[in-house]
């Protein structure tokens, strides 16, 4: 999104005198901020420096604006991060030009986009959980389980362990990419000989994902089967 800047000399705007146009200082007819760009410019503050680094003051600074301006969009931080928070769910949302129509391919499809979101912008994930609009979450949650094929009563259990399964690991992976601190620390095989060998057959963190997350679609299917 493009941030507009504001010039160095007043914007006017006019009135008609007659037949005559007189400017006269006033307000800009659209907005130098948005609560996007606003939030596009947290985030990448976030990015860059951290979660302790971000302020209203730096996030003006970065739009080319006064702080005080900021809080006609914002009442204060925390309204700013929970608007960061809502940007991170919009930006899983455009992963993808299409979802599979297929239900247990697309809950697929959505964990691993939550993953790369999380990655990418690993500093601000933990605003997911802080500040989870799970309100505009709502209708995504009714069409997800439109197409469910598992009984209405187990619908919520589902959506849960899917969810919580989701967000947790990619949390997880996130937390070790901000602190630079490796998932599992260095093994000493004369200390622990299965732990050293799994580690060492283990496929990339991105496939135990893939494979734990078909391992729990498939326990949901051998445990509800199909309605």
């Amino acid at each position: 999104m493009n941030i507009m800047t504001p010039a160095v000399a007043k914007r006017t705007k006019t009135t008609v005198d007659g037949k005559r146009r007189v400017p006269r200082a006033g307000r800009p007819s659209s907005p130098l901020i948005t609560r996007e760009a606003a939030a596009a410019a947290a985030l990448r503050l976030i990015d860059a420096k951290g979660l302790d680094a971000l302020s209203l003051q730096a996030v003006a600074k970065e739009l080319g604006v006064s702080a005080p301006s900021l809080y006609h969009h914002f009442r204060d931080k925390e309204e700013l991060l929970a608007e960061v928070a809502r940007s991170l769910l919009s930006e899983v949302g455009h992963e993808q030009e299409e979802w599979s129509t297929d239900w247990e391919t697309r809950m697929v499809e959505l964990s691993c986009a939550t993953r790369r979101v999380a990655l990418r912008h690993p500093n601000a994930a933990p605003l997911s959980l802080r500040f989870f609009p799970r309100r505009l979450m709502l209708p995504a949650y009714e069409a997800g389980l439109r197409d469910c094929p598992y009984p209405l009563a187990t619908h919520m259990i589902v959506h849960e362990v899917i969810e919580k399964f989701t967000y947790g690991s990619s949390l997880f992976a996130a937390a070790a990419e901000t602190h630079h601190i490796p998932a599992m620390p260095e093994v000493d095989p004369a200390h622990f000989p299965r732990l050293a060998e799994a580690l060492e057959l283990a496929p990339s963190d991105e496939e135990i994902f893939k494979e734990g997350l078909q391992v729990l679609l498939a326990g949901l299917r051998a445990r509800y089967g199909s309605r």
